[in-house]
């Protein structure tokens, strides 16, 4: 039975319902198939299946997110704040895990907004422990400075699993791109050091995203034919936008926060935890928060009650269906009384 659920939440995470534009469209599925034959389970129930196995009460665990910045975005868009704040909830609420966010600076405040929104407490690095919170820590932009913050965090927090959720990942040359190929380098972390520390130590990794710029897709080569920029960018270095950064689990979705949802709801399948899924309120109420602290949606450059181009309703719509999928399948000694 997990594996139905998890084919049919695939399904719905990977609806691709943005505008068409000036941004690659039609490649979600292209995207979803080059990931999912490398995995012998549906992407949503991988990922869900792997985070339980790894991570217990008292674990930690690590997640990055944060994309978008000068000059395009400078106060950061959207998604994976969402997604990120989604699993953080299932995590700490459901595992007993203590949850540590890594993003920088101007995610600092937006983040702890939504994750109050979200039913988690936020404290301080270092503070005493809190019931049901999380730890948000700076993330340095400069190369050098987030190596050595990326090794810090490692080896101060011991975490079970690491989590990268929309975070832009450097290409084979190094450099941080945008899903058409524009360089973001100077205004990210650089979360090469972080993932490469965590796979050196045997740490369970997993990546999240929706282009294949983004930490996790490093092990997909497709990325290159696929995406329009995958090969070759607009910077100087003519590496591309394709990710260089692997994770031991990679899902991609429509939108990243979809995928964030998507696992979460598996991970409420697992546990028989309804009470954790993402649903259209929680969505909703979430969303409203991160806008409300300045994120702006990453299609439209402005505050408008949208995730990556999509409305408000559409979004609501995808955390039921996903809600459904779980809950109805969760029904006990359930039958037609016509068939």
């Amino acid at each position: 039975m997990p594996e139905v659920i998890g084919h049919y939440i695939d399904q719905i995470m990977t609806t691709e319902l943005r505008p068409i534009g000036n941004l690659p469209r039609g490649v979600a599925h292209l995207l979803y198939d080059a990931v999912r034959a490398k995995s012998d389970l549906p992407l949503s129930y991988a990922m869900a299946q792997a985070l339980l196995q790894n991570v217990h009460e008292g674990d930690r665990v690590i997640i990055v997110c944060g994309a978008g910045g000068e000059p395009g975005l400078p106060t950061g868009e959207i998604d994976g704040l969402l997604g990120g704040v989604a699993l953080a909830r299932a995590l700490t609420q459901g595992v007993g895990a203590e949850v540590h966010f890594a993003v920088e600076d101007r995610f600092l405040s937006p983040l702890a907004a939504v994750a109050r929104a979200g039913e988690l407490n936020v404290r301080q690095p270092g503070s005493p422990a809190w019931a049901d919170s999380v730890v948000i820590h700076d993330s340095p932009v400069d190369d050098q400075e987030g190596a050595a913050f990326s090794l810090e965090l490692i080896h101060q927090l011991s975490p079970s699993a690491v989590i990268a959720i929309e975070k832009l990942s450097p290409n084979r040359h190094g450099i941080i791109h945008g899903a058409t190929g524009n360089p973001w380098h100077d205004v990210h972390f650089n979360a090469a050091t972080l993932f490469a520390e965590a796979q050196r130590l045997g740490i369970l990794t997993c990546g999240i995203g929706d282009a294949g710029n983004e930490v996790g897709f490093g092990s997909v080569t497709e990325i290159a034919t696929i995406q329009p920029a995958g090969g070759s960018c607009r910077c100087e270095c003519n590496g591309g936008m394709a990710a260089a950064i692997p994770t031991d689990v990679v899902l991609t979705s429509a939108i990243s926060d979809w995928g964030g949802y998507g696992v979460t709801g598996m991970m409420a399948f697992l546990l028989d935890r309804p009470d954790l899924i993402a649903d259209a309120d929680y969505v909703e109420r979430i969303l409203r928060a991160a806008v409300d602290a300045g994120v702006v949606c990453g299609w439209y450059a402005r505050p408008v009650l949208c995730d990556d181009g999509v409305p408000l309703a559409a979004q609501r719509a995808a955390a039921t269906l996903i809600q459904t999928a779980v809950t109805q399948a969760l029904l006990k000694h359930t039958y037609s009384p016509s068939h």
